[in-house]
């Protein structure tokens, strides 16, 4: 299974990304970021999203 760092920083677009496992949060920087994307990537490691996205 593949960390989330890891799939979230292929989504195009991505600079950094944050996991706070005990907080059950992730932040993502970047520019043109496609939440669909993001979020798929975060399922893709095994992990649910929910949540809203702070804009």
């Amino acid at each position: 299974m593949a960390s989330i760092t890891e799939e979230v920083g292929e989504v195009t677009g991505v600079r950094e990304v944050a996991v706070d496992l005990a907080a059950s949060t992730v932040t993502v920087y970047g520019t043109d970021l496609d939440d669909h994307l993001v979020r798929a990537a975060i399922v893709e490691a095994g992990h649910d999203v929910s949540g809203p996205v702070p804009a």
